[in-house]
């Protein structure tokens, strides 16, 4: 029974010496980011299967890649908001400490940029039968928001008001009327005044 024992042992430590060690799992090839502070590289992929904020991008350095053509690719963070697009260039910085770059910026787009999704912000509901003010510290008021026959009417309480901006005043309606009830209406511009209209009234 024993020289069974010793014999079964010898078998299997000699099979525990021919069996090779199980390999390590193949460390994931990480690339080799530019020496330069900024660099370009090409979006090949703009949207990850998982994680949001994270786009492939590609670019050819003179340091060897995974798969000896001298290209890398790589999935990097980006800013919140970008409009990123397979094929876009993007310029990549590197942040002090981080381990690899992100995207800053699209160099030039060639696809279509989407229009930016606008979420609504707080809001105030007026109803058939309510008004809105806005009043001053000391209870002077300022603008009033009414209902009337045809709608909603905003007035500007103050005895005179002036609206002044620093760029162009653009209005637009479907039909436009400016009336003034008492006294007079005077238009000034320092250059050319013109009236383009189909037919022009002057009474």
């Amino acid at each position: 029974m024993h020289t069974l024992s010793r014999r079964l042992h010898a078998v299997s430590a000699a099979e525990s010496h021919a069996r090779p060690d199980p390999p390590l799992a193949a460390a994931t090839d990480r690339p080799v980011w530019p020496l330069d502070s900024a660099f370009v590289a090409r979006c090949s992929d703009p949207r990850h299967p998982t994680l949001l904020g994270r786009v492939k991008v590609e670019w050819q350095s003179e340091a060897g890649s995974a798969n000896g053509t001298g290209y890398h690719e790589w999935w990097v963070p980006s800013l919140h908001g970008l409009s990123i697009r397979a094929g876009d260039r993007l310029l990549m910085q590197h942040e002090l400490g981080s381990p690899e770059p992100i995207v800053i910026g699209v160099i030039d787009g060639f696809m279509p940029r989407p229009e930016l999704e606008r979420h609504e912000g707080p809001r105030l509901e007026i109803r058939s039968d309510e008004s809105l003010r806005v009043h001053t510290a000391d209870g002077q008021g300022l603008i009033a928001i009414t209902p009337d026959e045809t709608g909603y009417v905003v007035r500007l309480l103050q005895a005179d008001a002036r609206l002044a901006v620093s760029g162009k005043l653009s209005i637009s309606a479907d039909e436009l009327e400016l009336k003034a009830a008492s006294g007079s209406v005077r238009i000034e511009a320092s250059d050319d005044v013109r009236l383009i209209g189909e037919v022009v009234h002057l009474n």
